[in-house]
């Protein structure tokens, strides 16, 4: 018992000194006019994957990966914050600092679940083998802790609970991002791991959340998928089973988060899926993580990776907003903003039945901002133009601006960012699902640096990050090889 308080105090303290450090940064950090205003993102330093997204006690509760003493990634902690309507975050005491032997250089991804009215996260304790601590020099280990109260956090002193995976499976180096959920009287998890350069999704069972029995791989790279899988996520949704994943190594990839859709079979611990299909085709959108709230619907959150440093800011990375997933049984997945954005808007203006003529820039009285939400809908019988533009955090030459572009020819969607000002330029691109029928709807969201768009009610979307002049807060339309018709916009101010 004395070595468990002891444990308790050490914890307390690694805390202390992490809220000491943020108070401190907070009080020399410069006003951003490119921080986001209703996008969950850190008021100083590092952010990144989400964790222990969950509907705890009438609440939304949403950890995340944070390093108090750096706008850079390094002494990884969870931060933690609430909402009663997903849109309004109340920031609460760092959860989980690095503070124990198993954990001492970083308490890295993980979940939450509810047992018995508490409050348990599972993540992966992380220690560096050698003093330079190269990618590969790593022990990683699953741990547990629980809370009375959903704000203070005992690690268990079982931890860790799973200190490594078989040896002819993975690597203690890369097993990590413990998902863990309840079927038929049981727990499950899901860890990402790694084995001979190759990526695995492990599977485990628990009757108690403490001790964990390896059950089965349910998916693996064969080479050309990645070498190694990070952040899995396992849920049932309409009658499949949804894997999520983000590999790293994919060839022809970078950063990616996707999908499997399949049917996992809990007595065997087999899991038959189908491709790898992308969650967001956007620059940046990593690590998802799902929950499903009171009214039963799947949510999701991702993390908007961001270099701060590089940009001369205090503060680095946002989550994306909130976004339903529904599957309506062809094996994909849908993707809409929550409902409660709507809450959001404020200042409406609309336009309908509008032609954008080939040659110029249309713009529309009060169409403008960087806190913005916008619906279009492009009437694509009436239409003949070959591409279709819209140039969002535009300045007043239209020098600099982001650009969203149907290439209707094509059958595809870009997001150009090489005039977007600071950071990282590049294009995205994606395809236009086949039998589009008569419209085109694009549905924007655009938050100080964010930019999220919706395709077609969610059949694709692209997610990325802009850096401009807070003054460029243009929005104009443009077509090319003939006219393109509005057939609706609709366009709020967000608070």
């Amino acid at each position: 018992m004395e070595k468990v308080a002891q444990n308790q105090l050490c914890h307390r303290k690694a805390i202390e000194a992490a809220v000491h450090s943020v108070e401190k940064s907070l009080e020399i950090a410069p006003a951003d006019p490119h921080r986001p205003a209703y996008h969950v993102s850190p008021s100083v330093n590092w952010m990144n994957d989400p964790n222990g997204l969950i509907f705890y006690k009438g609440e939304y509760h949403l950890f995340y990966q944070y390093n108090p003493f750096s706008p850079q990634w390094g002494n990884i902690h969870w931060a933690h914050c609430k909402s009663k309507d997903l849109i309004h975050w109340e920031q609460l005491p760092i959860a989980l600092a690095p503070s124990e032997d198993y954990d001492k250089d970083g308490c890295f991804s993980g979940s939450a679940v509810e047992h018995e009215g508490k409050l348990y996260l599972f993540y992966t304790g992380n220690v560096f083998t050698t003093p330079t601590g190269l990618p590969d020099d790593l022990l990683q280990q699953q741990c547990v802790a629980v809370s009375e109260d959903g704000v203070n956090f005992r690690k268990d002193s079982a931890n860790p609970v799973i200190p490594a995976p078989p040896a002819h499976i993975g690597q203690t180096n890369h097993f990590r991002d413990p998902k863990v959920w309840s079927h038929g009287g049981k727990w499950y998890m899901v860890l990402g791991a790694r084995h001979n350069h190759l990526g695995k999704v492990l599977l485990y069972q628990s009757d108690d959340l403490l001790h964990w029995e390896f059950k089965s791989v349910v998916t693996e790279s064969q080479g050309s998928e990645g070498y190694m899988y990070e952040c899995p996520d396992l849920f049932a949704l309409g009658g499949r089973d949804f894997l999520l994943l983000c590999p790293e190594g994919m060839e022809g990839e970078g950063q990616i988060a996707g999908y499997y859709s399949g049917l996992l079979n809990y007595s065997a611990g087999t899991y038959e899926h189908g491709d790898f299909t992308k969650l967001d085709e956007g620059f940046e959108f990593y690590a998802p993580q799902t929950m499903t709230d009171a009214n039963g619907r799947r949510l999701m959150i991702g993390w908007m990776p961001m270099d701060g440093h590089s940009l001369g800011k205090t503060w680095a990375g946002c989550m994306t907003l909130p976004r339903e997933l529904l599957h309506e049984g062809n094996g994909r997945l849908r993707f809409r903003p929550a409902e409660e954005l709507k809450q959001l808007r404020k200042r409406h203006s609309s336009v309908r039945d509008y032609a954008v003529t080939e040659g110029e820039l249309h713009s529309f009285p009060e169409v403008e901002g960087d806190c913005v939400e916008m619906m279009i809908q492009f009437d694509l019988q009436r239409s003949d133009a070959s591409e279709i533009s819209i140039h969002v955090r535009s300045s007043s030459d239209n020098q600099e601006c982001t650009v969203i572009q149907a290439n209707l020819s094509k059958r595809n969607i870009s997001f150009d960012r090489n005039r977007s000002g600071m950071g990282p330029g590049g294009i995205k691109e994606c395809r236009l699902e086949t039998g589009l029928g008569d419209m085109l709807q694009l549905h924007i969201f655009l938050d100080r640096s964010t930019v999220e768009l919706f395709i077609n009610d969610g059949v694709r979307v692209m997610s990325g990050l802009v850096f401009p002049d807070p003054e460029s807060i243009g929005i104009r339309f443009a077509a090319k090889g003939g006219t393109a018709y509005i057939h609706d916009l609709q366009f709020w101010t967000l608070q």
